[in-house]
């Protein structure tokens, strides 16, 4: 009985004696490849990048104002009085974090992820949950034959004063969140939410108001 789990027979003795030598070839080939990829990539990669990919090393909620300049090195417009509390994610083509602005009085927790291919603007203490995506990238719907098509449709995403985003939310390419809004933890915001309201759920409804 052939065991689904076990390892299929990988190694020398699996190719014939006329194949070992086009085997090594081919993989020389690919090895190659990808060595000049690597060299290009490092050759072209901006060293701020691995200055904030360093970051990573620093335990969370510490170093908060050393983690903002880290990202003002970066390219980020990042207003004094804002608080990185951990490492979060930069998703974007090169020179793409300079679309990020944070306001003074704003704190990051860790975990976020900021997706750079249309602006995102930050206003003034506003507060980012651990593990909140902002993404800006979407995809134009196309036939039957493929629905995503393969060209990025970005949008910008706008945050406004006082803004209160919760854990793991997810806000969705061109929403803008009105002043003093709070989006519920674990919410997908699709659509513009308007001033001091709290929206929740999956697409995110309003469930309530709050006072001004």
């Amino acid at each position: 009985m052939i065991d689904p789990l076990a390892r299929p027979p990988i190694g020398p003795h699996t190719l014939k004696p006329h194949d070992d030598e086009h085997a090594r070839q081919g993989d020389s080939g690919y090895l190659s490849r990808f060595l000049q990829e690597v060299a290009g990539f490092y050759q072209s990669a901006d060293a701020r990048r691995f200055a904030w990919g360093a970051a990573r090393l620093l335990p969370d909620f510490t170093f908060t104002r050393t983690r903002a300049r880290l990202l003002s090195m970066v390219g980020c417009d990042v207003q004094p009085g804002t608080g990185v509390f951990g490492y979060v994610d930069l998703i974007g083509p090169p020179g793409s974090a300079a679309t990020l602005s944070i306001g003074s009085g704003s704190i990051i927790a860790p975990g976020a992820t900021f997706c750079l291919d249309a602006p995102i603007t930050i206003g003034k203490n506003v507060s980012i949950g651990p593990r909140v995506m902002l993404y800006t990238a979407t995809h134009p719907l196309g036939s039957a034959d493929r629905r995503m098509q393969l060209y990025i449709a970005p949008r910008p995403i706008v945050i406004e004063d006082g803004v209160w985003v919760g854990l793991a939310a997810m806000i969705l390419a061109g929403v803008r969140l009105g002043r003093g809004c709070v989006v519920a933890a674990g919410a997908v915001v699709t659509t513009d939410v308007p001033p001091n309201a709290l929206v929740a759920g999956n697409p995110a409804t309003i469930v309530e108001q709050l006072p001004r």
